[in-house]
């Protein structure tokens, strides 16, 4: 027990302070790349803090996991150069249990770091959306990239926005039970008015559909028109964001069939369970990570040790991060983007702890 609580402490410790030294890090030279846009304006070297304040719920959710095995790698070059691994390992703190002892703090870190992000993420990106700053412009939606919005049976199409309360070039189209269109409106500019509706404006056209066959129609120039709708700025600025930026409940609602987004449903799906699956992926990187650092030598520094790790680490982001892409392109079904890195860390993890257990009882018999 007092193991647990001493690698606990000294783990939990350090992974602390590599998560601040990432966070501000990555912080500063992300200002310093949108420097131009936060000082221009009204704006203020204080935004840049505010800027950084922002965008770290963000980067903690790009880096968390890699920032969990540097922290098990790092906690075990401390134990290397203390010469703490020996005594470990001759009180009988083989591999495997050196393993099951960090491991529960390593599952508690990924919980609490998941409900961080889940709480913490979502208003960060809406507020860098309100600000309209980087990579968060709010004009982001375009002719090339629109947003489709299903409003009930009605199909909604908004190809711009120019505030978090405005839409441009808005597109409705007005459907009946059986899906059969009925009319079709048409607006420059949309502006929400706070119940529950939205005032379209500027060149606003109307044109009906439904009715006799063969009819000659023109869409009729409207001075004004409400579009009464459950959609919000604020559900507007969820169906927006990438989906990677977006909570757990956002994630399984839009992956859901029939609810709207900015991506496909098997985007949010991936993303959803992506998120829960980092405890395991942290877990298992722990496993691959625990045998690599079983370095007892006189003149070992861990050094090497820790410098494989690191290279593992950044393996597995490379291959995790191909599966994204082929799973939120549809090149690749949720189930396998998932769950393939995970199986090639687990044979991994096995493998190199095995060859450990066996090359440690090689040695004892010699002995």
């Amino acid at each position: 027990m007092k193991f647990l609580f001493y690698l606990s402490r000294n783990f939990l410790t350090i992974w602390l302070s590599v998560v601040f030294g990432f966070l501000l890090l990555i912080g500063l030279l992300d200002s310093l790349a949108n420097g131009g846009d936060i000082l221009s304006g009204d704006g203020a070297f204080i935004d840049t803090f505010r800027y950084m304040m922002y965008r770290a719920p963000v980067i903690f959710d790009r880096i968390f996991v890699f920032t969990l095995i540097v922290a098990a790698l790092l906690t075990y070059v401390r134990l290397i150069r203390n010469h703490e691994l020996v005594a470990l390992l001759g009180f009988g703190y083989s591999a495997p249990k050196q393993f099951l002892t960090l491991t529960p703090v390593m599952l508690i870190c990924s919980l609490a770091s998941i409900l961080f992000i889940n709480s913490a993420m979502p208003p960060a990106v809406r507020a860098l959306q309100a600000w309209g700053i980087g990579e968060y412009k709010v004009k982001q939606l375009s002719d090339k990239n629109p947003l489709w919005i299903q409003d009930g049976t009605d199909v909604v199409i908004a190809r711009g926005r120019p505030g978090m309360n405005e839409l441009a070039n808005l597109e409705i189209w007005k459907r009946n039970e059986r899906g059969e269109i009925q009319s079709g409106i048409w607006a420059d500019w949309a502006v929400f008015d706070g119940n529950g509706g939205w005032i379209l404006k500027k060149n606003v056209r109307r044109l009906q559909i439904a009715g006799e066959e063969g009819e000659v129609r023109t869409a009729e120039p409207v001075e004004s028109l409400r579009w009464d709708t459950k959609q919000t700025p604020s559900t507007i600025a969820r169906m927006a964001a990438e989906p990677r930026d977006l909570g757990l409940s956002d994630l399984k609602n839009f992956s859901l069939k029939g609810n709207s987004g900015s991506k496909p449903r098997f985007a949010f799906e991936f993303w959803y369970w992506h998120r829960w699956t980092r405890p395991i992926a942290a877990i298992l990187l722990l496993l691959c990570a625990v045998p690599i650092m079983q370095r007892t030598g006189r003149q070992d520094s861990g050094d090497k040790a820790l410098l494989i790790g690191l290279a593992l680490g950044f393996i597995f982001l490379i291959i995790d991060g191909a599966m994204a892409t082929f799973a939120t392109s549809g090149g690749m079904t949720v189930f396998w983007a998932i769950s393939f890195p995970l199986v090639l860390l687990a044979f991994l993890g096995s493998f190199l702890i095995l060859r450990t257990e066996t090359l440690g009882n090689k040695e004892r018999s010699r002995a």
